[in-house]
């Protein structure tokens, strides 16, 4: 039976494309689907433009890839992948864009670093093959403008790197494709002073960033920062911050086995300002070099060892690694009060369960949850599916409410906020609304009640009956159609971040302080990438209980008006620590965040 295929996206194993045989799909992303291909007994890659030229595409994809050939044919270097042929399929003039590549039958750079373990002389020798590379590019007049670990294969046969994906990529005289103060590429490896530029002209759609060396110099350098403090970078998206003003912590501070030497270095490829960075990649190149001749007991030990994932402890969901962490003296003294109000309870707990049964603090009744946005009369049984799906329907989107969306109120004065150096134990479901919260009590009795409530951690407020607490869902497999639409259409990888405006409502930088309650929630992408551009409608919802914060989007409309579903989560490591809010069911916290694109929610 002959097989009629109507897009690129559909070629089956097997399927032949002008005498390339279709393998099997290797990825997709926004624009370009790449295939493992064969022909005389060789394996290449086939990557295809995901629209026409004349489709009215407006995200230029048959254009992107044309000016990746277009830096292709500039290049011929043994460590920059290497184009073989091109052509448009079916028809040779109207057709679909592909470009026939040199296939890599390796890891990315952050996949090799989780399966090889290298040292720090490893890593060194690999990198001065890279510097190599981009200082060839460099002089051909090229810039790649996105190199990252993702955009880096290592070969799995002899650990040879090649930089891949030039779909961002410029050359002298390449037709300008760009709409925006900044060209394509992923805001963690952004030098800082485009992230300046992008600050300062933001609002000025007719201004153009001028890309220079030490910009692919600065990615370059983070490359290897980050290869050498995060120990999986390919399935861990926890990463230093390295954007902004100040400095991140050096390399050795963030992981001892890194030697000195190389830590000094790289601090200054990543310098804040580019007169303090070396001017080209073959400085980078020459320093490395010499690094690389270092033969001491650190340069030859693997700078990460393989860890497993500690088991969650029933009791508590936190994990032995994170105890053994020193917390902040905060977080103990409010393990030290909740310890207190514990065994108060108890006490007061069994003076009252002699006879007062109808006064019991904590009910036998199955677990309710209050839903925060409804009619207040309205129970809904402790969920177990995760937010916004629903059993059998796929991805539903949240019904927005009347008030601003997961807002309680408005904050009363910006707090600055830090990362969490140890979760809260999550919460679980609360039992129903006791007999002594249903008996008549003065509105000042109740007022104390609600005050102990909200000063309260999460497994004290479940004792104490504590009503309005909302479920906070556990960890779950994100839905197969989610995954599909950002793994494979639009281009993320796994970790990838954005940033996000929690809130659409409360808008704000990070540094500044939103004030939110359970409910649904419409975030906003307040800077984006090629994946999911800024601009980009999120709905989501917002959990709060325990005083932590933990939001999960599960639709994404993007500024074209296409929509997706997707799980983006704030707080890729589960909820974050959050300060008590104004009032009772409340917390205060960032206004932006990063989202991390997940596989899996935390």
């Amino acid at each position: 039976m002959l097989t009629v295929i109507h897009h690129p996206a559909q070629f089956p194993p097997g399927y032949t494309v002008h005498g390339w045989r279709v393998v099997k799909l290797v990825g997709a992303g926004a624009y370009g689907a790449v295939y493992k291909v064969e022909m005389n007994g060789k394996h290449y890659a086939m990557k295809v433009a995901m629209h026409r030229a004349t489709s009215g595409d407006e995200e230029k994809a048959d254009a992107r890839l044309r000016r990746e050939l277009g830096c292709l044919v500039h290049l011929r270097h043994p460590n920059i992948i290497a184009s073989r042929a091109y052509g448009r399929w079916p028809d040779f003039e109207s057709g679909w864009l592909y470009v026939i590549l040199e296939f890599v039958d390796g890891y990315t750079l952050a996949e090799w670093v989780e399966k090889v373990h290298p040292t720090a002389q490893e890593v060194v020798r690999l990198f001065v093959k890279l510097s190599a590379a981009v200082d060839y590019m460099h002089g051909r007049g090229v810039f790649h403008r996105d190199l990252k670990l993702n955009n880096v294969m290592v070969r799995a046969s002899d650990n040879e790197p090649f930089i891949i994906d030039f779909s961002a990529g410029d050359y002298t005289h390449a037709e300008d494709l760009t709409d925006a103060p900044l060209p394509p590429g992923t805001r963690r490896y952004r030098s800082p002073e485009a992230s300046r530029f992008l600050r300062e002209n933001g609002d000025n759609r007719d201004a153009r960033y001028e890309f220079k060396v030490t910009d692919d110099v600065y990615a370059l350098g983070v490359c290897l920062f980050d290869v050498l403090t995060i120990p999986q970078p390919a399935s861990d998206s926890a990463k230093t911050p390295i954007e902004g003003r100040a400095m991140p912590p050096d390399p050795r501070v963030l992981n001892e086995r890194v030697p000195g030497a190389l830590s000094d270095a790289v601090m200054r490829f990543i310098a804040r300002k580019p007169e303090h960075r070396p001017p080209t990649a073959e400085a980078v190149r020459r320093e490395l070099a010499t690094l690389s001749k270092e033969t001491g007991p650190e340069w030859v030990t693997p700078l990460h060892t393989l860890t497993t994932k500690p088991l969650l402890t029933p009791a508590t969901g936190t994990d032995e690694a994170v105890k053994r962490t020193r917390p902040r003296r905060g977080i103990l003294l409010g393990a030290l009060g909740a310890a207190l109000a514990v065994v108060a309870l108890a006490g007061l707990f069994a003076s009252r369960q002699a006879g007062q049964e109808s006064s019991a603090m904590v009910s036998d009744a199955p677990s309710v949850q209050r839903d925060a946005g409804t009619s207040a009369s309205l129970l809904v049984v402790a969920p177990q599916e995760d937010a916004g799906t629903s059993p059998g329907a796929g991805i539903v989107s949240p019904e927005p409410v009347t008030s601003s969306p997961g807002v309680a109120l408005s904050p009363q004065a910006p707090v600055e906020k830090e990362t969490p150096s140890v979760k809260r134990a999550p919460i679980v479901a609360n039992s129903s609304e006791s007999p002594a919260m249903k008996a008549p009590a003065t509105s000042g009795v109740r007022a104390d009640f609600l005050k102990k409530c909200a000063a309260a951690s999460a497994v004290v407020a479940l004792q104490m009956g504590c009503p309005g607490s909302q479920v906070r869902p556990g960890p779950s497999e994100c839905p197969e159609e989610a995954r599909d639409a950002m793994f494979k259409v639009l281009g993320f990888f796994e970790g990838d971040s954005v940033v996000v405006t929690i809130d659409k409502n409360q808008p704000g930088i990070m540094s500044e302080a939103g004030v939110y309650s359970d409910g649904p929630v419409r975030g906003i992408v307040s800077d984006g990438n090629r994946s999911i551009p800024t601009g980009t409608a999120l709905q989501g919802r917002v959990w709060t209980g325990g005083g932590a914060l933990l939001a999960r989007y599960t639709e994404a409309k993007l500024p074209n008006g296409r929509t997706y579903p997707v799980c983006i989560a704030i707080g890729e490591k589960g909820a974050e620590e959050a300060e008590p809010g104004p009032q009772p069911g409340t917390v205060t916290f960032n206004r932006s965040m990063y989202g991390y694109a997940v596989k899996n929610w935390p």
